[in-house]
């Protein structure tokens, strides 16, 4: 929640309006400062200081007060999720939406399902970018609560012949907007696979993730052609 206070500053509104915004990529976050890597933009806003272009560090954290009005919920934060601990012990977290396509968790299958929900749980901690989380379980047969991944029991249910009530209820939790196609530089949602897919829906992420398949960013157990 800190963090995510803190990458409000760098993201202001008349950057984001001006087609200027600001893109973070990782964050180490220590106890009293974090470290982050960006793009877009020439200068650093304060309190940020640029250690280098696009390598901007924040000394001291933010006070955050739970259900600030002040707080822009519009802006386009990250979609942080935290991927382990430096050497140093900072918090190394990473824009999963900067994925191209699919990040492919192989390994030995507890550790690699493990992986991919401590991923999932780091998209939708609080605050956090309006990020929708469809997971691929066969067994599915209830919408989820608030903040919650949509459930779907096939792939082919995601995009275009995904049930009206699971899109609706979707938006309702407040977990994104499914149906609009990403525009550029932005993430309809995530696709999870807790198992690794089989030949035909791996066709179906592959027409998912492509160019006209809506921005949609897969995160699978197990190999998928052409993933990370």
């Amino acid at each position: 929640m800190v963090v995510r206070q803190a990458l409000r500053e760098l993201i202001p509104a008349e950057a984001a309006k001006a087609g200027r915004p600001v893109r973070v990529y990782s964050v180490l976050a220590e106890p009293t400062k974090l470290l982050a890597s960006v793009s877009g933009a020439h200068t650093a806003p304060a309190p940020w200081t640029a250690l280098e272009p696009n390598r901007w560090e924040r000394t001291g954290l933010p006070s955050v007060i739970e259900g600030d009005p002040a707080a822009d919920v519009t802006l386009a934060l990250p979609h942080l999720a935290r991927i382990g601990v430096s050497e140093r012990g900072a918090q190394v977290m990473v824009d999963l939406g900067q994925i191209n396509g699919a990040l492919s968790v192989s390994g030995d299958l507890v550790v690699a399902q493990d992986t991919l929900a401590a991923l999932v749980r780091g998209l939708l901690e609080l605050p956090r970018q309006s990020t929708v989380v469809v997971s691929v379980d066969p067994g599915a047969s209830a919408l989820p609560g608030l903040n919650g991944p949509v459930r779907v029991r096939s792939v082919s249910e995601v995009k275009g012949k995904a049930p009206e009530e699971i899109l609706d209820s979707a938006e309702e939790l407040g977990v994104g907007l499914v149906r609009g196609a990403a525009r550029t530089g932005e993430v309809t949602g995530f696709i999870v696979l807790q198992n690794a897919p089989t030949p035909e829906e791996a066709r179906a992420l592959a027409d998912l993730t492509g160019s006209e398949g809506g921005g949609w960013i897969v995160l699978a157990v197990g190999d998928v052609p052409g993933a990370h």
